[in-house]
């Protein structure tokens, strides 16, 4: 447990290194006027990790950028959001969603029942301290995020992501609308950087959206961030995510027979 930890740790501190050396002199670091200025690197991963230990099904949400953390005289050196979340629990309309998702997912491995939101409320802390959190753009983010501007920082942070990722050692992994600036071909230049989390010879398609890393889940599914009509209704959610995760296990288990 202290490992993982400690490697995290070693992890983000490379990592803030890399951004603090290049904020104002490469791209993607070097912020167009438009953008709110870069600021502090922002920690993520494993809520509370005691918990984390504890779960049969350790879910791992990729999720663009985080928001709220752009305060540098708060956050003078970056801040923690995951100490942050671990604190305060769900705090927000947002991470009620993400709580929702995760119930959702819990749920898709045992006999269904109804979604019942009031039970959702009294257990949403414990939901969220259940999981962990990888943003691609480790820095203070917008409501809607600029996808050039995130698929030039997936690219740049390919190999720190792909190991937050090992270490992190989930065995779900939902991306939200991100997938596609996180996998592609290996670059053609031997020995080039790795410019890609997943390469497509590293994963195999098992169902619809739907891909197995290693011997990890991985679904590419809608943002839990969407607040726009129906699709963004917790009840919706819940019963869309727990349906495409319990067909996409069970495709994959009838593979594994054959």
């Amino acid at each position: 447990m202290a490992s993982q930890t400690a490697a995290l740790e070693k992890l983000f501190d490379e990592w803030a290194r890399k951004h603090a050396e290049k904020v104002s002199t490469a791209e993607p670091y070097l912020m167009p006027e438009q953008e709110t200025p870069y600021g502090g690197f922002i920690r993520d991963g494993i809520i509370n990790l005691e918990n984390w230990k504890k779960q049969k099904v350790r879910i791992c949400f990729i999720l663009n950028e985080a928001g709220g953390y752009n305060d540098l005289e708060k956050f003078p050196n970056g801040a923690d959001l995951a100490a942050d979340w671990n604190e305060r629990g769900s705090f927000s309309t947002f991470m009620f969603k993400l709580a929702v998702w995760t119930k959702a997912i819990q749920d898709s491995f045992v006999a269904p029942i109804t979604y019942n939101k009031q039970e959702v409320m009294k257990i949403r802390d414990e939901l969220i301290r259940s999981i962990a959190i990888v943003n691609i753009k480790k820095t203070d983010g917008q409501k809607r995020s600029n996808f050039e501007l995130l698929q030039r920082f997936a690219a740049e942070d390919a190999e720190e992501l792909k190991r937050e990722l090992e270490l992190v050692n989930p065995n779900i992994i939902i991306c939200g609308e991100n997938f596609r600036f996180l996998r592609g071909k290996r670059p053609e230049e031997e020995g080039a950087k790795r410019d890609r989390v997943f390469y497509s010879d590293e994963i195999k398609q098992i169902a619809k959206l739907t891909y197995l890393w290693g011997s990890k889940l991985i679904f590419s599914l809608w943002t839990p961030a969407n607040f726009v009509g129906t699709i963004s209704s917790n009840t919706i959610n819940y019963y869309a995510v727990r349906e495409m995760c319990r067909a996409s296990m069970k495709a994959f288990t009838q593979k594994k027979k054959k």
